[in-house]
């Protein structure tokens, strides 16, 4: 059983500075997929709740006309401002069974933004289908200690979580190891170098990896492995790990972080043993 997942950051979710919003260019980013996702991990859906909706059903029609799959959406929760997270997905495939809303008073914070799916064609009837869970993230952008403890209501859904999960999302941070893009941090000023870096205590900075290092654990550079950790690991990395030659990219556009660009965008899922 096979279910086809992107992972999209979309500045601004389309909307300009009037107001208005444009998704052509969303279109465009999904115009030459091999197979329309099944399931899309959105993040800065700005201001998608306003005006009831308007923009985020705007959205699912617009990929829905590109790719030709009747797109669902569901909005997600952010505490910081009017960016959250949302999903889109296909009502033909995919069952949604369960998503915390905004305004849920019932919600704690380790369930909000987490989906759980019912595979449609894997049974009859609901009792026979298969399930799995679904997450995205937007984190804090400015400190790595917030993005610590938002790694850590995370960890309930690595190896604790008895089915299966995949989630993804801008998680403003990378992981240790050579292997992934990296960044000259003095390149930027201090303000820029303390948002994603952290000063180490030969006085060097370097990339703030505690909070991905956490979900998918530490790099032994001997081994070439990663070692503790919550469970989860990077779709990214194991796509590199069965071929080394190819290099993992950043996921910012060039000419936005002086000093270059890092892995932040991050696909991930946990394995049911």
């Amino acid at each position: 059983m096979r279910i086809s997942v992107a992972l999209f950051n979309y500045e601004n979710g389309g909307r300009a500075a009037d107001g208005t919003y444009n998704f052509t260019k969303l279109q465009a980013a999904f115009a030459d997929v091999n197979e329309p996702p099944s399931l899309i991990f959105f993040c800065e859906a700005k201001n998608y709740r306003d005006q009831a909706g308007e923009a985020k059903y705007a959205a699912a029609e617009a990929l829905s006309d590109e790719l030709g799959v009747p797109y669902s959406v569901e909005l997600g929760s952010m505490h910081r401002g009017p960016l959250p997270p949302a999903i889109f997905y296909n009502p033909n495939v995919l069952v949604l069974r369960c998503w915390w809303n905004q305004d849920d008073p019932g919600a704690y914070e380790d369930q909000r933004n987490v989906a759980r799916f019912a595979v449609r064609e894997s049974g009859r009837i609901a009792e026979e289908r298969t399930e799995f869970l679904a997450f995205v993230n937007h984190w804090e952008p400015l400190s790595g200690d917030v993005r610590l403890e938002e790694a850590r209501r995370l960890s309930r859904y690595g190896d604790r979580q008895p089915l299966p999960v995949i989630g993804g999302g801008d998680l403003n941070a990378t992981a240790s190891g050579d292997h992934l893009p990296q960044r000259d941090w003095m390149a930027a000023g201090f303000s820029h170098r303390s948002h994603k870096g952290i000063l180490g205590p030969d006085g060097k900075w370097g990339p703030d990896t505690r909070a991905m290092d956490y979900l998918l654990g530490t790099w032994n550079t001997e081994t070439q492995t990663r070692q503790d950790g919550c469970g989860l690991y990077a779709i990214a990395e194991m796509a590199w790990q069965r071929n080394p030659n190819r290099p993992i990219l950043p996921t910012v556009n060039a000419g936005v972080d002086a000093g270059g660009g890092l892995l932040i965008d991050h696909g991930r899922f946990n394995i049911i043993r």
